[in-house]
């Protein structure tokens, strides 16, 4: 079935999310135990693509309540994704977004900013602050990680977390193509040039 074209009220900003989410133990105190699981892969994406200066999207974010007016919307793919786990999402500009462990803002340019919280980062502590703008052609990669030090309370082991981000701004768009199932997964690469924001500490 040919995909059905869908004309935007407003140029929509496209933003490509990578993130691999890595939650180890003790066991895997030693980098190069971890090593693959925090390597960025091939793999194939069913969450929407850019093609021939065409965006592509899934039929599902048809259903999201915000899609006919948003400012943004999110493609977002994950080397660990989980099945209930969000692919896109569509955002209103003219107030902060809260995406993962972070908030978008768009000012004179779209801010990243970061939104620490306990449970999702672990400590050490962090303050919030604005990491980075994100610009078309300029992707970032953030790297982050903590420990839970919940084991006491609860009774469970404590476990470390590391969580890779990149961001990427593909550009402004006022249509896209609506891609209903069953339709093939895409190979994606993550962009070979990118900035690196290293945010990881020091857990042992």
């Amino acid at each position: 079935m040919n995909p059905q074209k869908i004309l935007f009220k407003k140029p929509v900003t496209i933003l490509q999310v990578f993130h691999n989410i890595n939650v180890y133990g003790k066991d895997k105190k030693s980098f190069d135990l971890r090593r693959e699981d925090t390597e960025w892969k091939e793999f194939h994406s069913e969450s929407g693509y850019i093609k021939d200066s065409q965006l592509f999207l899934p039929e599902a974010i048809m259903e999201n309540s915000r899609f006919p007016n948003c400012d943004l919307i999110t493609i977002e793919d994950s080397l660990n994704r989980e099945e209930d786990q969000e692919v896109n999402r569509c955002f209103h500009l003219h107030h902060p977004n809260e995406i993962y462990i972070f908030q978008l803002k768009q000012k004179e340019e779209l801010e990243l900013h970061l939104k620490y919280d306990d449970f999702a980062v672990g400590i050490p502590k962090r303050a919030d602050f604005k990491i980075c703008d994100l610009k078309e052609k300029n992707p970032v990669e953030i790297k982050i990680n903590g420990k839970t030090d919940f084991s006491m309370t609860s009774g469970r082991a404590r476990v470390f977390k590391e969580q890779f981000y990149i961001f990427e701004v593909l550009g402004e768009f006022s249509s896209c193509q609506i891609m209903r199932n069953p339709y093939p997964p895409v190979p994606k690469k993550v962009p070979g040039e990118r900035k690196l924001i290293d945010l990881l500490k020091p857990l042992w």
